[in-house]
């Protein structure tokens, strides 16, 4: 069900979430999906924590797969790309603003990004260090890459100038380079 609620999320906002719609999308009664999920901040979770899970699994396989004669710049914005570019950031973002009246639920929400995403995090700069990068240096462009594609992809749900964001990401390939060899 946790994969039906992140469906009608993504399909007709949360905004206009229902958890009839949940039981309908994933094929069970209102009542088989009151005994799994009793409340709608339940299901709400479960679309975010689906949406965090999905994710994983693709920067798990980037993280697998890069190897040390890769840019190591190329693989975080292409990891970062993944994440922040797809229907699993844009439902989870959507889900934490408009559900960010709720306190309860919006502390969840939080903890569950917060647990989510700096494990991503940890493991990139585990591995800028291990090609030995300084550890300071390695988090301060980790967290610019990671900040300028989540702007960007913020930026896209009102434009779709991705000429932009190639040149912006050029420079800022351009800078790190230099950073890196000093």
């Amino acid at each position: 069900m946790a994969k039906a609620a992140f469906e009608v999320i993504k399909e007709n906002g949360f905004a206009n979430f229902r958890t009839s719609a949940v039981a309908k999308q994933a094929g069970v009664s209102q009542g088989a999906q009151l005994h799994h999920y009793r409340t709608k901040n339940d299901l709400t979770l479960a679309a975010m924590e689906y949406a965090y899970q999905r994710s994983h699994r693709i920067f798990k396989a980037n993280i697998a797969k890069f190897t040390a004669d890769e840019d190591p710049v190329e693989a975080v914005l292409r990891d970062a790309e993944d994440f922040y570019f797809s229907d699993y950031f844009l439902v989870a973002l959507d889900i934490l603003m408009a559900g960010g009246k709720n306190e309860e639920l919006r502390e969840q929400q939080i903890r569950l990004a917060l647990n989510s995403r700096s494990t991503v995090e940890h493991a990139w700069i585990e591995k800028l260090a291990s090609l030995g990068w300084e550890q300071s240096k390695a988090e301060d462009i980790l967290n610019i890459s990671f900040c300028l594609v989540r702007g960007y992809a913020i930026k896209l749900l009102i434009t779709d100038n991705m000429s932009s964001y190639q040149q912006m990401i050029a420079r800022w390939k351009n800078l790190v380079s230099q950073l890196i060899s000093r």
